[in-house]
């Protein structure tokens, strides 16, 4: 290399600097880079420079099939004396890519974390897509946030997935027992939600009944029902005591009797019983 240092630290490594010993030739650009820098970041450059390889003494070493723009990112980020550039949603893909090609780990597994956050986060909506991603690259962490991210799916978006085939069987089976656990947990929650709900219906109602029929109520406190009769019933037992009420009395044909209530909040009740 005969041309003079063009800069102390440049920022496109387009001319010789700093005792810059190599060439990295992308898409026709030439990147003036240090064999010493990218052999302590990557072990692949590090055995292309001191095993017998062809470009062990080469000035230029082409990198066929390599992007100019995505080879310049990842230099950036080999440099800790030029400006730190940020691994972001939009260069995590190709720089992982990259740092997994040339096994620079540090880079790797910082677009492995942000992967990782995004899924969380749900910035990238496709859990699917990024579970099938890891699987690919064998990314632990990334696939075991994607199955649990999973269990929000539906049953039915899980099977017309248009990708349904690429999903590993075992991780397929995780998670299906992730979206039954979920619908488990939410039925569990509807359930004593409701049973709650109509523990204080059935109390109004059984204190109505009894006010109607002039029957002894005991005196309340503060807290009405606390600690009387009404609180020592159960569900059950207040609703077949409405079920007894024949009143037909009203003329108001909008409102039921306290008969039919009872029978239709029976229902429900058996309904509400089935849930797990």
């Amino acid at each position: 290399m005969t041309r003079a240092f063009a800069s102390v630290f440049p920022t496109d490594f387009l001319e010789p600097w700093k005792l810059s010993d190599v060439v990295l030739v992308v898409e026709d650009q030439k990147f003036h880079v240090h064999r010493s820098i990218l052999a302590f970041w990557s072990p692949v450059f590090e055995r292309m420079f001191t095993s017998e390889f062809k470009e062990k003494n080469n000035d230029e070493i082409p990198l066929p099939g390599k992007k100019e723009s995505e080879i310049k990112h990842l230099l950036l980020m080999l440099y800790p004396s030029l400006e730190e550039k940020q691994v972001t949603k939009r260069n995590c893909y190709y720089l992982f890519e990259l740092a997994h090609e040339y096994q620079i780990d540090s880079i790797a597994r910082k677009c492995e974390a942000l992967m990782v956050t995004m899924v969380k986060q749900r910035i990238e909506n496709d859990v699917l897509a990024m579970l099938i991603y890891g699987q690919k690259y064998h990314l632990k962490t990334l696939i075991s946030t994607c199955i649990y991210e999973a269990r929000r799916l539906k049953s039915v978006e899980l099977d017309v997935y248009n990708r349904h085939d690429e999903i590993e069987p075992d991780n397929y089976l995780k998670i299906v027992k992730g979206i039954i656990q979920r619908l488990e947990t939410q039925c569990r929650e509807v359930r004593r939600g409701s049973l709650k709900s109509l523990e204080r219906v059935s109390q109004s109602l059984y204190v109505h009944a009894k006010v109607k029929n002039n029957e002894p109520i005991p005196s309340f406190s503060r807290r009405p029902y606390k600690n009387d009769i009404v609180m020592s019933r159960t569900i059950g037992e207040r609703l077949d005591y409405l079920l007894n009420d024949d009143d037909k009395s009203s003329g108001n044909v909008q409102c039921m009797n306290l008969k039919s209530v009872a029978e239709e909040l029976i229902a429900h009740k058996e309904t509400i019983e089935t849930l797990p």
